[in-house]
């Protein structure tokens, strides 16, 4: 008889273990491959309402990943955007979900695919490091700091490294 509370133990451990797997949506292995670099968020311009983060989101898995979210610390909100053209026009659009194909990465950049960023609760300084969380479809998560640039070390580092590295 002391067998049976112990089995029944076992038995709700190893259930909860599989709901827990199983209700993750993905196989550990696949999603912890997802990975973020060179993320930067540009301070805030004098008078702006809004900035801009730029990122290259890398997916290795062999099943797409859907981007849904992003949080970054210190400010009250977060978009996707896109840039288009349409009719001869640039156009800039929110994006609600981001699919990112299986083996192949998205890059965050002027004239596509960014993150406006809203609502600084304190200001951004260049050579500070915040939070970037991305938010999947699938439930998983994606943690990484996003370096703050001035505007003049974005476009710097685009074309050619800065040459201020002593700032650092």
């Amino acid at each position: 008889m002391k067998l049976l509370p112990a089995l029944s133990f076992l038995t709700a451990s190893l259930l909860y273990s599989t709901f827990s797997f199983a209700h993750s949506g993905h196989d550990h292995t696949d999603s912890a491959e997802i990975s973020v670099s060179n993320a930067q968020v540009r301070e805030f311009l004098p008078a702006s309402k809004a900035s801009v983060a730029y990122l290259t989101i890398t997916n290795p898995s062999n099943h797409a990943a859907v981007l849904t979210k992003a949080e970054l610390d210190g400010l009250g909100r977060v978009e996707i955007h896109q840039h288009t053209h349409v009719d001869g026009m640039m156009k800039m659009e929110q994006v609600l979900s981001l699919e990112i194909d299986a083996h192949s990465s998205v890059e965050f950049k002027p004239g596509g695919y960014h993150l406006m960023v809203f609502e600084p609760e304190d200001k951004l300084q260049a050579g500070q490091e915040r939070k970037l969380t991305l938010y999947f479809k699938d439930g998983n998560r994606v943690f990484t700091q996003a370096k703050v640039v001035s505007l003049q070390t974005m476009t710097e580092e685009k074309p050619q490294k800065s040459k201020e590295h002593s700032h650092h």
